[in-house]
């Protein structure tokens, strides 16, 4: 069990992008770690903002956006269409945090079926990551766009990505656990699904998350990660 992250880099250019992305944040930040969760919000909001003013494409993006209206797409991002690519939808991070990121209980004691639940997520390479495991498992592909300024009064700068329109309706959990078994995925809890063969572990891949097009689960926004040890363990006990 487990998984190359040189594979998942090589699945596809958006891939190859978004770890180019990651590397150049890590030698910004220096240090020989990457920059994480951890770190102060203002060294993180330094090294985006270092980031930012060296990168061509944001500052078009910036432009592009300036003043277009955005809808609310939930918890972790604002949407935006762009009238020169109007069969994408594009996705910035709002609220001074990189979406959400999953945390782990092995006990299910609201007796919801849940043993994952939604945090916020303060780290970048986990942001940039979770898009890469999700284009490595699905042809449904999310392309890095840019970092934009932050929000008023907030500290953050801001990740734009963006994703093909999907027209399809909301699924029926039935249907997505019945697509995601084609691809050797098992439900382990309420919206939780793990590939044993790679240890991409799905989450809040619920029916707002998920499309089922042609038999093919597409999880666009859904929350991938490589499962930890812990809930491995779990998993086979």
């Amino acid at each position: 069990m487990g998984i190359s992250w040189n594979d998942v880099e090589d699945a596809c250019p958006e891939n190859r992008e978004l770890a180019g992305v990651l590397r150049e944040l890590d030698r910004i930040h220096g240090g020989g770690a990457r920059i994480h969760w951890r770190q102060p919000r203002e060294r993180c909001a330094e090294v985006l903002g270092i980031f930012r003013a060296g990168h061509e494409p944001s500052a078009k993006l910036a432009t592009s956006l300036e003043g277009v209206d955005f809808e609310v797409g939930g918890d972790e991002h604002h949407l935006v269409r762009v009238d020169d690519q109007p069969e994408r939808v594009f996705k910035l991070t709002h609220s001074d945090i990189f979406g959400c990121r999953p945390y782990f209980s092995p006990h299910d004691t609201d007796l919801t079926g849940k043993n994952f639940h939604g945090t916020g997520n303060d780290s970048p390479a986990f942001y940039l990551q979770r898009w890469m495991l999700l284009n490595f498992v699905s042809d449904f592909r999310t392309r890095f766009e840019g970092v934009l300024p932050q929000q008023v009064g907030l500290h953050l700068p801001r990740i734009c990505v963006s994703q093909p329109q999907i027209t399809a309706r909301n699924p029926e959990r039935s249907a997505i656990r019945g697509s995601m078994a084609k691809f050797g995925f098992r439900r382990i809890s309420e919206d939780a699904f793990l590939q044993s063969s790679t240890a991409i572990l799905l989450t809040d891949a619920a029916p707002r998350n998920v499309r089922v097009v042609a038999g093919e689960p597409v999880p666009f926004d859904a929350i991938a990660m490589l499962a930890t040890e812990e809930v491995l363990r779990w998993v086979e006990s």
